[in-house]
């Protein structure tokens, strides 16, 4: 990789020199380690400007804020030291204010070298998700501690460089297309996995997956805080940056997570695999063969856990990366007119046979599941038809709710490896008129009601959807 001409260095390192004192200055030790890892990516040094001499009541010179005006990015250390740090505070402005728009184009990295509440965070950082390189440490009374403190050496301290490194070269790196004049609003300039928020107990497995994707030249969303004021503004920040990834990647254990601070039944890991389903994008989740998802209590991670992928953590690792990087298939050439799947349970097969008539009346091309044939010729029949539709009705008369929320479940699976996202998806409900609830919420659902008789004017919402009439 070229210099970035535009600039003197490539990264300019914020930090309070509180923090880097003793025998064993830490920040100077990043610094050091992240320079050997970036360089070893670019294939050339990494320029990085550090003072090390400035006291925090220094004044913020010409030189130093020229400094920072040569500089592409802003790396940040943040500690309680930082934010009491009025030099820091004034490096940091004089940074802003040559370029207010770093933020936006993500330009400004922050470390997180102590446990800082986001709270206490200058405005322009708190949407910012950072690189966590602090530890709640059992073997030190409880008390959090940075990462490479005690050893330098320590995996995960490696583990979060690795990660921070390559994020800081991919910037560079798109800056510098940028600057050769390659077209800078068009589509990705490379492999983008999303990474859903994991819980605790497996924090150390979403690092060892970061720095893997990082060695790969992979990028990772989110790259910032979602706003947690409303479950609207969550689901609308989410949807953009899954919009930008090619895979949805997902780990679960048997912790099912917190509850959003908006509220509502969801809880954080459903509430984010239930938006990437519906975003149509690629989606691989992992559970560790050890847990047994028959342990988990609550139902609807338990139905999480069991879609999960169970396999070697190395296995996954690998697939994540195969998924990313497949290129994309060429569309079939498809037939001309639309094709309705109408699944149901045995006793319900006359209902969607009636129901498949109807469609057929409105020039939709429909398929029920087989009566006949091995186990295994009906369910390569069904999972054919899930591949291959446009539109999916799943008929809710005589059978049980669990039919339903069993085939919803087992049909994500195959829907999210698609080319094409479905078109529409519907539950028509048949006789009886009495039902049990089917406790089930998905993004687009629509509901056809036939308890009290097939009514060919329910279809309506149905067939605009699936046709392309909205």
């Amino acid at each position: 990789m070229t210099v970035l001409a535009k600039y003197d260095h490539d990264v300019f390192i914020s930090y309070a020199h509180l923090d880097d004192r003793g025998d064993r200055p830490w920040i100077s030790a990043l610094a050091e380690n992240l320079a050997l890892y970036a360089s070893s990516r670019l294939g050339r040094p990494l320029r990085v400007w550090k003072d090390h001499e400035l006291a925090g009541n220094d004044p913020v010179t010409p030189a130093i804020i020229g400094a920072i005006q040569r500089s592409a990015t802003l790396l940040v250390i943040m500690s309680r030291g930082y934010l009491q740090s009025q030099w820091c505070s004034k490096e940091r402005n004089a940074f802003l204010s040559v370029a207010a728009d770093r933020i936006a184009e993500q330009r400004v990295f922050v470390v997180d070298a102590w446990e800082t509440a986001r709270s206490e965070m200058p405005d322009e950082f708190r949407d910012l998700k950072g690189f966590p390189f602090w530890v709640q440490d059992s073997g030190a009374g409880g008390f959090a501690r940075p990462l490479g403190l005690i050893d330098v050496q320590e995996r995960r301290y490696h583990e979060r460089l690795i990660d921070l490194s390559g994020q800081l070269v991919k910037k560079l790196q798109a800056l510098e297309v940028a600057n050769t004049t390659i077209e800078t609003g068009a589509a990705n300039l490379f492999d983008t996995v999303f990474i859903a928020r994991s819980t605790d107990d497996l924090e150390d497995r979403e690092d060892e997956l970061n720095g893997y994707l990082s060695q790969a030249g992979i990028e990772r969303l989110p790259q910032k805080w979602y706003p947690d004021m409303s479950e609207a503004a969550f689901c609308a920040a989410m949807n953009a940056d899954l919009q930008r990834a090619s895979v949805y990647v997902q780990l679960l254990g048997k912790a099912h997570g917190r509850k959003p601070e908006f509220g509502g039944e969801r809880r954080y890991p459903v509430l984010q695999s239930d938006l990437a389903h519906a975003s149509g994008k690629p989606v691989l989740q992992w559970r560790d063969p050890r847990d047994d998802p028959a342990d988990v209590s609550d139902a609807v991670h338990r139905a999480l856990l069991e879609d999960a992928r169970s396999c070697s953590f190395e296995d996954f690792k690998s697939a994540v990366v195969e998924l990313t990087r497949r290129k994309p298939v060429e569309p079939k050439t498809k037939p001309p007119g639309v094709t309705v799947f109408v699944n149901a349970d045995r006793d319900d097969l006359e209902v969607a046979q009636r129901v498949a008539e109807v469609l057929a009346q409105n020039g939709v091309e429909c398929f029920w599941p087989l009566r006949e044939g091995s186990p295994e010729e009906v369910r390569k029949d069904l999972e054919e038809n899930l591949k291959d539709c446009d539109g999916l009705i799943l008929v809710y008369g005589a059978t049980e709710p669990s039919w339903v929320r069993d085939q919803l479940r087992q049909g994500r699976k195959i829907l999210s490896q698609r080319e094409r996202a479905l078109a529409a998806m519907a539950i028509y409900l048949g006789p009886p008129e009495q039902k049990k609830e089917i406790a089930v919420a998905l993004p687009n659902l629509i509901t056809l009601d036939g308890r009290t008789g097939l009514n060919a004017t329910a279809f309506a919402a149905f067939l605009q959807r699936v046709t392309g009439g909205v």
